[in-house]
């Protein structure tokens, strides 16, 4: 059987970028910052907007850390399907084989109907087209090889 690993973190693709967009963001917050350090001469006042700038930087700078090295994937073996979506989500998901009955697929998701009646639907509408794609052939293949039909949903316009 064949395994597959699909990464969904656009950001390794286009890091140069990204770090261009964070330096940009980090000036212009250290350019605010001495502003209004400048320009208000109370020093209680001067506390009063330095303390949230402070934050917000800190704040700013933990998810820039967090979006640059997060790791969002899918992928399978012959035991499971595993997914880990988003930035914060330290879970990694698993559907293990064996408890699939049938996949459907739509026209941006995936759905699992397990043997307990149970159904998990894997939402993929804020995945470019492409990979969409790729990752709907890929669990197609996977399912066929273990004998867990497909079915795919049609689109209808109203």
């Amino acid at each position: 059987m064949e395994m597959f690993f699909i990464e969904l973190n656009e950001l390794s693709h286009k890091k140069s970028r990204l770090i261009r967009l964070w330096l940009g963001g980090a000036i212009i917050l250290i350019v605010l910052l001495i502003l209004s350090i400048l320009f208000i001469e109370n020093a209680f006042t001067r506390m009063e907007i330095l303390l949230p700038i402070v934050a917000y930087i800190a704040v700013y700078i933990y998810f820039a850390y967090k979006s640059y090295y997060s790791q969002m994937y899918i992928s399978s073996d012959d035991y499971a399907l595993e997914y880990k979506f988003g930035m914060l989500s330290k879970q990694v998901k698993t559907i293990i084989w064996d408890t699939i009955t049938r996949v459907k697929f739509g026209p941006t998701y995936v759905a699992f109907f397990k043997r307990t009646g149970k159904k998990n639907t894997i939402s993929l509408g804020w995945l470019p087209y492409a990979k969409l794609k790729e990752i709907k052939e890929k669990i197609c293949e996977v399912a066929n090889e273990k004998g867990i039909p497909c079915e795919w949903a049609e689109y209808k316009r109203f």
